[in-house]
């Protein structure tokens, strides 16, 4: 199952080295970031995202079986959509900021 579209309806959210974390009770890691958000529940660390971003959002973040993408710049986002279109899981979800 893809990313939940309605996570920040859905979930708490919590800070984590300035990066919101969104989490419900059966969530392990939970959702990483808002602007471009990781399920940390849902990826498989590949490092597709990683290898696919024009900016560089993302960086590794744990090792092991537990690593994991994590958008560490996500404000740099051109929102060209990329790093979705590459997740095997459906585990990133962007979502452009409207500037007012």
């Amino acid at each position: 199952m893809p990313i939940d579209p309605d996570f920040q309806k859905h979930r708490q959210v919590t800070m984590h080295d300035n990066l919101q974390v969104w989490k419900d009770s059966g969530s392990k890691f939970g959702i990483f970031g808002t602007d471009v958000a990781v399920d940390f529940d849902l990826c498989v660390g590949d490092g597709a995202c990683i290898e696919v971003c024009p900016v560089n959002v993302f960086d590794w973040h744990y090792q092991g079986e537990d690593k994991k993408a994590i958008p560490s710049r996500e404000r740099d986002c051109i929102y060209c959509f990329g790093c979705e279109a590459v997740c095997p899981k459906f585990a990133i979800r962007v979502t452009p900021v409207v500037k007012k």
